[in-house]
């Protein structure tokens, strides 16, 4: 980009006014005010730096005056029709460039629709080129805006920005910023998760793809999922009649996945001596408010990202819903799968809080007794001490008592909780990691008290925020950019 004389001359003149200013300042403040030099440093740059980008915009729309007549979109000539001012927020505060506005006044052609009617599209080519189209923020504005939503509420963003820089947001300034910007993010995603889907359909590689894979090979990589609701307003998606009939807004789940490597570790497992425990890598996330179907092959990008195709061991852990174990088998068959043992547990408790509800020190003895052997992975026992117990009646509403819709679940996910087996291999058997997940990458920002949201919304955060704590923010953003 050049810069003419007269232009290099009228920066000058404000960089040296903008000097004098700060010499001004400096001569009434008190010796040793190291805070108030900073402050006043800073103004005088931000200051210093809007009037230099407006200036050089400027410049740049009135060298584009010179042209009169294009060709529009519309394949029509498009004649200047007049001289439109633009309000931009940016960085170092708003800006106001004056640009040409290019009007369409040929008849539509044959066949178009409204034939022999005038055209009337009008264009701001100048908009264009500087990425000034659709929102009345400044790229850069646009970026840090995401980035810092991407951690704190709308509120906060507004209230950091206005401290930091002479930007004035209002929170739902920040929301119409950020829609898109996700937006932008979720369909980079899915380029790249489409991408990764048809290599695998096709069961060929790119040389880059198969210099990946003759890279060091990963001993174990584990997938985790879960699931946590978020709440929506009421009326925003579909509703089931039993939340059509309350009042209230709604929830929906958000899947939750994590993706790491299963590193050498320090722990000793307790059951199996001179075992080290495996330790997490660094973790990577997706988090979709999706059906399982398309979250499967989410998680599964999320793992070819990671090395799945050069991993000797996967390991599946989750919570026992039966979308993860489908997941499981259809994108990632082979893989050792297992059920967390916490929530393993939870399930005694539940046989226990119905057997022994009048009776406290016979329920912890039980569940006691029954999680030593869950832990050993003698799921039989597990089985048979649940089928011991005392008879009791349906729940109101059911056809089957607790006690019978526990024993199922352990004898659905029988081999998925082999405790000692996986332990004597050093695997982890709890999904803490993917818990974690739904708190850190949902609950943290999404669940906080008094949040509802938009489908759109809620999505455009989600998109960002897992794109911040993958560390990916910046190339995602540039290749956003270049694709708009």
């Amino acid at each position: 980009m050049k810069t003419n004389e007269a232009l290099k001359g009228t920066l000058l003149k404000q960089a040296e006014a903008g000097m004098e200013v700060l010499v001004l300042k400096l001569q009434a403040m008190k010796e040793g005010d190291l805070e108030g030099l900073e402050q006043e440093v800073l103004t005088q740059i931000l200051a210093l730096g809007q009037g230099w980008l407006q200036e050089v915009l400027q410049e740049r729309a009135k060298e584009s005056d010179a042209v009169c007549a294009r060709e529009g979109a519309c394949g029509h000539r498009q004649h200047v029709v007049s001289k439109r001012p633009r309000q931009v927020l940016s960085v170092f505060g708003p800006l106001t460039i004056w640009r040409n506005y290019f009007h369409c006044v040929e008849k539509r052609k044959a066949g178009e629709q409204e034939e022999n009617e005038q055209c009337r599209i009008g264009e701001v080519p100048f908009d264009r080129v500087w990425g000034l189209t659709g929102q009345r923020s400044s790229p850069g504005v646009q970026r840090l805006v995401s980035y810092f939503s991407a951690r704190l509420t709308h509120e906060e963003v507004a209230e950091t920005l206005d401290r930091m820089l002479p930007l004035h947001l209002s929170a739902r300034q920040v929301g119409n910023i950020l829609q898109p910007i996700g937006e932008a993010f979720e369909q980079e995603e899915e380029r790249q998760m489409q991408q990764i889907m048809e290599r695998a359909a096709k069961k060929d590689s790119s040389e880059a793809e198969q210099q990946k894979e003759q890279e060091a090979p990963i001993k174990r990589l584990y997938v985790e999922m879960d699931g946590v609701l978020a709440r929506l307003r009421r009326g925003s998606v579909p509703m089931e009649s039993q939340e059509q009939e309350r009042k209230g807004d709604v929830y929906r789940e958000v899947k939750v996945g994590a993706v790491f490597v299963g590193e050498p570790g320090h722990e000793r497992s307790e059951l199996v001596p001179g075992v080290f425990v495996d330790t997490a890598g660094p973790i990577r996330y997706v988090a979709r408010r999706t059906s399982a179907q398309d979250f499967a092959s989410r998680i599964y990008a999320l793992a070819h990202a990671a090395g799945v195709q050069r991993a000797t061991e996967v390991v599946i852990l989750g919570d026992g819903a039966k979308w993860i174990w489908g997941i499981a088998e259809e994108q990632f068959p082979g893989a050792v799968q297992i059920v967390d043992e916490y929530h393993a547990r939870e399930h005694l408790w539940n046989v226990a809080h119905a057997a022994f509800a009048a009776q406290p020190a016979e329920r912890e003895a039980w569940v006691k007794t029954v999680s030593e052997r869950l832990a050993h992975g003698q799921v039989e026992e597990v089985i048979a001490a649940i089928q011991r117990l005392p008879p009791i009646p349906p729940e109101p509403g059911k056809t089957r008592s607790i006690l019978a819709t526990e024993a199922d679940y352990f004898r659905t996910n029988m081999e998925r909780m082999r405790y000692l087996a996986f332990r004597a291999k050093g695997m982890h058997v709890g999904s803490g990691i993917a818990e974690a997940g739904c708190k850190t990458v949902v609950s943290t920002r999404a669940k906080r008290s008094g949040m509802r949201w938009t489908p759109g919304g809620l999505d455009a955060v989600l998109a960002v925020r897992t794109a911040v704590l993958n560390q990916n923010f910046d190339q995602t953003w540039q290749t956003s950019r270049k694709a708009a």
